[in-house]
C-alpha cells in the first residue's frame, strides 16, 4: 500500500468514524432530544462563548442535526438492516476474522500496535471505533458474496496471473535531507560524522517543504513506493538500520538518506492467500455494498420519519 493509498483509507474511516461520533451525541443523547423541543425545562447549558454571548447545547446539536442528521440516520438504519439480514441468514464475524483482517489492514504499518496508534495520533480514531466499523464491513461483504461461489480453479487462475499480489514487501522507515548542491551534499555528511542530529539537520538546511518541518522524516514506505524518488530508494535498500548515506544525485538536486528501521513484512500463509483471493473474486460477482445496503434498507422497510430531516 503506498502513502497514497493509506491516505485513502484512512480518509474513508475518519469519515465514517466521525459521523458516528456525532450522530451518536445527536441521536441518542438526552440533551439531543431537548434541542427539538423549545417548551424543555429552561435553555440548555452553555458550551461555548464568544464576546460573552453564549453557544448553547441546543444550537449546537441543532447545527449537528442539520448538517449531518440525515447521514446519520441513513448509518443506523445501514446497520439495522445489516444485523437483520445477517441474523435470518446465521451470518456473523468471529473474532478469528477479525484479527485477521486487522493483520491485514495493519501489515503496511509494520504492526498493530504502530497502524491503531497511527489512527489515533493523526486522525483520532479509537481502536474500538476501527473495530466497530471493520466488523461491519466484514458483515456486509460477507452477506453480498453468500451465494457466490468460487471454485479453487479460478484461485489458481488468478494466482498464475497475479503471483507478486500478496508477496508482503520489505518496509523502510526513512528520513532524508535535500540540499542543492553535492557540496552542500558533503558538508551535510561531515557535519553528521561530527555527531550533529539528522533531525536538527533536516530542519536547518533541507530544501523538501514535504519533509523538512518533520525532521526529514519521510516515513514508513514500501520498497516500491512510487512517492520516494527511485535513486533515494536505491540507496535505502543497500544499507542496514541506523545507517545514513550520501550524496544521492537526485533529478534536480542531492540528498543524504537515513534509514531508521526495516519491516520485513510476515508472510501470510497460503490458506488465507488462498482466502483473499476468493473473497476479492466473490466481491467483484456481487452487487456493490451501497446497493446491498439500499436493498436491505428496502427489504426492512426502513422509513425516515422525522420531519426535521430533509431527504
Amino acid at each position: 500500500m503506498t502513502r497514497q493509498e493509506k491516505g485513502l483509507w484512512a480518509t474513508v474511516i475518519v469519515l465514517t468514524a466521525g459521523v458516528l461520533v456525532m450522530g451518536s451525541y445527536m441521536l441518542f443523547s438526552g440533551e439531543g432530544s431537548r434541542a427539538d423541543s423549545p417548551s424543555g425545562n429552561g435553555p440548555s447549558p452553555a458550551v461555548a462563548t464568544i464576546q460573552d454571548k453564549a453557544i448553547t447545547e441546543d444550537e449546537w446539536v441543532r447545527e449537528l442535526k442539520k448538517r449531518y442528521g440525515h447521514e446519520m440516520l441513513m448509518t443506523i438504519l445501514n446497520r439495522k438492516a445489516v444485523a437483520l439480514e445477517a441474523e435470518a441468514r446465521g451470518i456473523d464475524v468471529t473474532k478469528s476474522e477479525l484479527e485477521a483482517e486487522i493483520d491485514m489492514m495493519s501489515r503496511t504499518y509494520g504492526s498493530k500496535e504502530r497502524f491503531f496508534t497511527e489512527m489515533e495520533h493523526q486522525l483520532g480514531i479509537s481502536e474500538e471505533e476501527l473495530r466497530i466499523e471493520t466488523t461491519y464491513r466484514l458483515l456486509l461483504e460477507k452477506i453480498a458474496t453468500a451465494d457466490v461461489h468460487i471454485d479453487e480453479q479460478q484461485i489458481d487462475s488468478y494466482l498464475e496471473q497475479y503471483p507478486d499480489q500478496f508477496r508482503p514487501k520489505k518496509q523502510l522507515n526513512l528520513s532524508m535531507i535535500e540540499v542543492a548542491s553535492e557540496a552542500e551534499a558533503n558538508q551535510v555528511m561531515d557535519r553528521l560524522e561530527a555527531g550533529e542530529d539528522f533531525a536538527d539537520l533536516a530542519a536547518e538546511v533541507s530544501l523538501d517543504e514535504y519533509t523538512r518541518g518533520d525532521g526529514g522524516k519521510i516515513g514508513l514506505v514500501e520498497e516500491d513506493d512510487p512517492f520516494v524518488p527511485s535513486e533515494l530508494m536505491e540507496a535505502a535498500l543497500t544499507l542496514e538500520a541506523g545507517d545514513i548515506a550520501g550524496p544521492i544525485e537526485l533529478e534536480d538536486n542531492y540528498a543524504i538518506v537515513y534509514v531508521e528501521e526495516i519491516v520485513e513484512p510476515k508472510v501470510p500463509s497460503e490458506e488465507s492467500i488462498r482466502e483473499s483471493v476468493r473473497k476479492q473474486l466473490a466481491l467483484e460477482q456481487s452487487i456493490s455494498l451501497t446497493e446491498l445496503e439500499q436493498q436491505l434498507r428496502e427489504k426492512y422497510e426502513a422509513r425516515i420519519v422525522a420531519s426535521t430531516v430533509t431527504l
